[in-house]
C-alpha cells in the first residue's frame, strides 16, 4: 500500500493515523488476503458440521476471526501476520462498507416503530458510555491506577458500533498516549458478538419457551439457516446487470465507483487534516482521519443523490452492492479479532471483563424495559433485534429477529434496518464529546467528569424527546 507521503497535493505529517502510512508489499498483501480467507473456508466447513455453531447461529466471519487469532503470532504462531497490518485492514475496510452503504441511498421511508427503535439504539450507546466510564474510574480509583480511563469509553464503541469504528477511535487515541486503545476496542468488540449471538439465541429460546412469542412456520429448508449452506438450484440472484458485460462487468463498475469514492474520501481528509495543522490545531488531526468513514459515506451519498439527478442511480445496482458491501464486512470482522493485541488485551483483562458484564446488564435491562413500555405489537421480537445489534452488529440483530420470524414477514427487521439511520444521526454527537478528553483537557479526570455530564444530558434530552414524540404517536 502506497504511504500518503508518496502522493503528490498533500504532505501527510506524522499525526496522520498509522493505517495510512504503513507499507504493505504486493506479496504481503496477498498472503494476508489468503490468510483471512483460508480461515473464512475453514470456519464455512465447521458450521456446516458443528452443530453448537448451528444452534447458536454463529457467523462463519467470527469463527475465522478467533480461529485466525488462535494461529497468530501471538498464540500458535502458525499465521505469521504482523497484527498492525490487520488492524490498517480493518481501518480501511470499514471506511469502503460505510461508501458502499451510502451508495444504497438513505432510507426515504419511516415508522412509528423505527423511529422507537431508533431512539433505543442511542439511549443504549449513552448508558454503555455511562457505565463504561463508573466501570474504569472505579478500576483506575480502587484496583489498577496505570491504566487508561479512556477505555471505558471504548464500550459502546465495541458493543453498538463495532470492530471497525472502536478500531479507528481507539487507535486515534495512540497519539494522545492511550497505545492499547485499539486493541480493547477490538477486544470488546468482539466480546460484543459473542454476547449477541450465544446470551441472544439462550434469550430467544426462554422467551419461546415463556409463550412471549410463537415462531412461525418455515417456509424454507432450516438447513440452509443453520449450515450455512445452500443446495443446488435453492439459491438466489446476486443481483441485475446494470450494464452490458462485453462492454465492462457490472461488479467491475461497482468497485470501481467505491474505489474512487475511498480516494477521494482521503483527499478531503488530506484537506481538512492541512487546514488545521496550518490553524495551529494538529491535536485535532488524528480525531479527523479516525472519522474518515463518516466522511466517505456522506460523500457516498452525495454521488447517489446527484446520479438520480441526472437519472443514472439505476446503474448502481442494490444487489451487486450488497455483496460488495458483505464481502467486505465478513473480511472487516475476521480481521478485527486477528488484528487483538493478546498482550495488550491482557494488560486490560480486568476492566475488559467488568466493562462487558455492566454492558451486557445495562444494555439488556434498559431495552427490555423500554421494549415493554413502547411497543404495541412485536415488543419481544424488537427487543431480541435490538440487543443483538446493540452488542454486535445489525447483522447480528437480524439473525436473532429470524429465528423468531424466518421469513421476516413481520415489520420489525424493516424497523430495525431504518431505525440504525436514525441512530446514527442522533448518536454522532458522541463521536466528538468522547474526544474531549484528549483534545481540550489533555487527557486530565475532569475531561472524563465532563463527558459523563455531556451524555447524562444529552440522555435527558433524548428522553424528553422522545417522551414528546410517544405522545404524538399517541395522539395520532
Amino acid at each position: 500500500m502506497r504511504s500518503p507521503r508518496a502522493w503528490p497535493c498533500f504532505a501527510a505529517e506524522e499525526s496522520d493515523v498509522e493505517s495510512w502510512t504503513i507499507r504493505v508489499s504486493l506479496f504481503e498483501l496477498l498472503t494476508d488476503v489468503a490468510a483471512i480467507g483460508a480461515c473464512l473456508i475453514v470456519a464455512t466447513v465447521a458450521r456446516r458440521y458443528w452443530p453448537l455453531l448451528q444452534r447458536y447461529l454463529v457467523p462463519n466471519a467470527l469463527v475465522a476471526g478467533f480461529l485466525g487469532l488462535a494461529l497468530g503470532p501471538e498464540a500458535a504462531g502458525l499465521l505469521k501476520f504482523p497484527i498492525d497490518r490487520m488492524g490498517a485492514y480493518v481501518y480501511h475496510l470499514l471506511a469502503l462498507t460505510f461508501i458502499a452503504v451510502g451508495l444504497l441511498g438513505g432510507g426515504g421511508r419511516r415508522s412509528s416503530g423505527a423511529v422507537h427503535m431508533g431512539f433505543m439504539q442511542v439511549m443504549s450507546m449513552l448508558l454503555q458510555g455511562l457505565t463504561g466510564l463508573v466501570v474504569m474510574f472505579l478500576v483506575v480509583r480502587l484496583v489498577a491506577p496505570d491504566l487508561h480511563i479512556a477505555a471505558g469509553m471504548l464500550l459502546p464503541l465495541g458493543f453498538a458500533m463495532g470492530p471497525g469504528i472502536a478500531y479507528s477511535i481507539g487507535q486515534s487515541w495512540s497519539a494522545y498516549g492511550f497505545a492499547e486503545g485499539a486493541s480493547v476496542g477490538l477486544t470488546l468488540a468482539a466480546v460484543g458478538y459473542v454476547v449477541a449471538y450465544f446470551l441472544g439465541v439462550v434469550i430467544v429460546n426462554r422467551g419461546m419457551a415463556r409463550g412471549r412469542f410463537s415462531r412461525p412456520a418455515e417456509s424454507t429448508d432450516p438447513d440452509v439457516e443453520r449450515t450455512g449452506i445452500v443446495p443446488p438450484g435453492a439459491g438466489g440472484t446476486a443481483g441485475r446487470l446494470t450494464f452490458f458485460p462485453g462492454a465492462i462487468e457490472p461488479l467491475a463498475f461497482h468497485a470501481a465507483l467505491i474505489g474512487v469514492l475511498y480516494a477521494a474520501t482521503y483527499w478531503i481528509s488530506a484537506g481538512i487534516a492541512s487546514a488545521l495543522l496550518a490553524a495551529g490545531l494538529a491535536a485535532e488531526v488524528p480525531i479527523v482521519w479516525s472519522f474518515h468513514f463518516i466522511l466517505g459515506n456522506l460523500l457516498a451519498l452525495a454521488v447517489r443523490a446527484l446520479m438520480g439527478r441526472f437519472g443514472v442511480a439505476h446503474l448502481v445496482d442494490e444487489g451487486l452492492t450488497h455483496r460488495l458491501t458483505g464481502l467486505a464486512v465478513d473480511f472487516l470482522i475476521a480481521a478485527s479479532i486477528m488484528a487483538i493485541s493478546i498482550g495488550m488485551a491482557w494488560r486490560y483483562a480486568l476492566p475488559i471483563v467488568l466493562l462487558s458484564i455492566a454492558g451486557t446488564a445495562v444494555t439488556w435491562w434498559a431495552l427490555l424495559r423500554a421494549a415493554r413500555i413502547v411497543f404495541r405489537d412485536h415488543g419481544f421480537e424488537r427487543f431480541v433485534g435490538l440487543f443483538g445489534e446493540m452488542t454486535g452488529t445489525l447483522a447480528s440483530g437480524l439473525a436473532l429477529v429470524r429465528i423468531t420470524d424466518p421469513e421476516y414477514r413481520s415489520p420489525v427487521a424493516q424497523d430495525l434496518v431504518l431505525s440504525s439511520g436514525m441512530a446514527l444521526a442522533l448518536g454522532f454527537p458522541l463521536f466528538v464529546v468522547i474526544n474531549l478528553p484528549f483534545t481540550a483537557y489533555a487527557g486530565s479526570l475532569g475531561g472524563y467528569a465532563v463527558v459523563a455530564l455531556v451524555e447524562a444530558g444529552y440522555l435527558a434530552l433524548l428522553l424528553l424527546a422522545w417522551w414528546a414524540y410517544t405522545r404524538r404517536d399517541v395522539a395520532g
